[in-house]
């Protein structure tokens, strides 16, 4: 029997949540316009899939082929010199497919 406890879904869903913090990252204001939360959710995508993939900020920027600056920008939801259609289109590099809800 292994020794090590593995965490439940719920566990890492709200691990992954909080790791999506990095230091510095803007946190998302209630009263946040909708195309700020869209892309608020646009780049979280980003910082999932740099851990996911075990990726530097460095190398993922160098897989888009956009300074590391504007990759930490995106990582740190520093997103107002980016349009939406910018975003999704580094998502799509990276063959993240994105399903927004506009409520």
């Amino acid at each position: 029997m292994s020794k090590y406890t593995w965490p439940t879904d719920e566990q890492l869903a709200k691990a992954l949540a909080e790791l999506g913090k990095l230091p510095g990252s803007r946190e998302l204001h209630s009263n946040a316009s909708l195309v700020d939360r869209i892309k608020y959710e646009l780049c979280r995508n980003f910082v999932i899939y740099l851990m996911e993939n075990d990726l530097s900020q460095k190398e993922l920027a160098k897989k888009l082929g956009i300074d590391p600056a504007l990759m930490s920008k995106i990582l740190r939801y520093h997103f107002d010199e980016f349009t939406i259609d910018r975003l999704v289109r580094f998502l799509e590099i990276i063959d993240i497919e994105v399903s927004l809800k506009v409520a």
